[in-house]
């Protein structure tokens, strides 16, 4: 019976996010983006929503006055609202993602020799600008093979819709999920596919986490990066680690740059120090655009029992220590 009636709930909610859907495509995208400055504004509106945004930002720019954090906060939220809105809006139509997004002539290129060597592309990003963007502009522009990891919707009506109905309709791109995820990446590049990773995500220790600093306070960032980096040089599957993103220019348009790293893989110390500078990457990127940046998302949960208590003050009120069982798996069920 329980099964019937969580069945019933999400046949429900596909239902309504289709007719939500249908009505976004219909709008010109001026009356999209007010839509979505109506609902970033709403959004604000939720204290806990507020509180988490002005923690970090309180965090990342201790030097900064309430009313500098209060703007650059609503016009986050503002601009993820928006990047979700406008990435059911394009829908996968042609005329729409050039409207939207936009890879540099230049960028192509660099694209188009990784791909005509057969070589494949680690992309990095963090969750600025538009991430949406980030995955499909690769194949979309650069016409390679691409595998974007993302996590599921627990609805598995709405999860086809958001993934296979929608993320899907670029020709050259998957979506695989991050139950599983480093197993379904290694096939997909050996398959010959790049691979899109977030990486400003909490990734636990145990599943292959690392903590490295972030704005001078240590967080928790995952390492798949590297780890799929030393399988494909094990295995002579050429790929390299890059960093990009997709910050929304003046022209409206999210327009991709892409990094490497600063050195040869070889050469760096080790996994740590590699995450560290990609990490360094996205600071700058996010200093560019401290308003695209997802700031009300709990970066910052998770405080490294070995952090200095004056580092552990800077940390939002809804930081905490975690337990043995975000370090070790053996360490999970223990009391």
């Amino acid at each position: 019976m329980r099964h019937f009636l969580h069945d019933i709930r999400h046949r429900t909610e596909y239902c309504f996010a289709l007719v939500i859907i249908f009505f976004l495509r219909c709008l010109p995208r001026k009356c999209m983006q007010g839509l979505a400055r109506f609902a970033g504004n709403i959004l604000w509106l939720i204290p806990s929503t507020r509180k988490i945004v002005l923690g970090n930002l309180r965090t990342v720019f201790p030097e900064m006055t309430e009313s500098e954090r209060i703007k650059i906060g609503k016009s986050s939220v503002f601009h993820s609202v928006h990047n979700v809105l406008e990435f059911f809006w394009i829908g996968g139509d042609p005329v729409r993602t050039h409207l939207c997004y936009a890879m540099p002539d230049e960028l192509v290129a660099q694209i188009k020799e990784h791909r005509d060597r057969n070589e494949r592309l680690i992309f990095v990003n963090p969750h600025l600008g538009s991430w949406e963007a980030s995955g499909t502009i690769a194949p979309y522009f650069g016409k390679v093979k691409m595998a974007a990891i993302a996590k599921p919707v627990k609805n598995p009506y709405l999860n086809r819709l958001l993934n296979a109905r929608n993320r899907e309709k670029v020709e050259g791109l998957e979506v695989i999920f991050s139950k599983g995820a480093v197993r379904a990446a290694l096939s997909a590049l050996r398959r010959g596919c790049s691979i899109g990773i977030l990486i400003d995500q909490n990734t636990r220790v145990r599943d292959g986490g690392e903590f490295v600093d972030f704005f001078g306070v240590p967080v928790p960032c995952s390492t798949a990066p590297v780890t799929l980096k030393r399988y494909c040089d094990a295995h002579d599957i050429p790929v390299q680690i890059v960093f990009g993103s997709c910050p929304r220019l003046a022209d409206g348009r999210c327009t991709a740059h892409m990094e490497y790293l600063s050195k040869p893989f070889d050469q760096y110390a080790d996994d740590r120090e590699i995450v560290a500078e990609l990490m360094q990457k996205a600071e700058e990127d996010i200093l560019k655009y401290p308003d695209q940046y997802l700031w009300f998302y709990k970066r910052f949960q998770y405080i490294h029992p070995d952090t200095p208590e004056e580092v552990k003050k800077r940390y939002p009120d809804y930081a905490v220590v975690p337990g043995p069982s975000f370090f070790s798996k053996t360490a999970k069920g223990k009391k």
